[in-house]
């Protein structure tokens, strides 16, 4: 094994990470415990979500040690989704 792997400790608090912001997700999506709104609970969920992406990317995917070539390629589909969401919200701005 290389000497400048990260250690398995490592490994596990970001499974733990994962894990605790997935329930998280689940259950601000599936009980109500919190009063807000719908259009609230999708945008902490989705929140949640980007920053597990994040989590995976930075650290299973080891874009955190690789060149920045890499890391600009593998977040590129970035731009597709904030184009994507451009169009769903400028449908709300934008009645028709």
């Amino acid at each position: 094994m290389p000497s400048d792997s990260p250690p398995t400790k490592l490994y596990l608090a970001i499974w733990g990470w994962l894990a605790g912001l997935m329930l998280l997700g689940v259950f601000l999506s599936e009980l109500p415990i919190l009063p807000l709104s719908k259009a609230a609970l999708i945008l902490i969920v989705v929140v949640l979500s980007t920053i597990k992406a994040s989590l995976v990317a930075l650290y299973y995917m080891h874009l955190k040690t690789d060149q920045r070539v890499l890391a600009l390629v593998a977040l590129s589909p970035l731009l597709l989704i904030l184009l994507a969401l451009g169009v769903v919200f400028s449908s709300f701005l934008v009645r028709l």
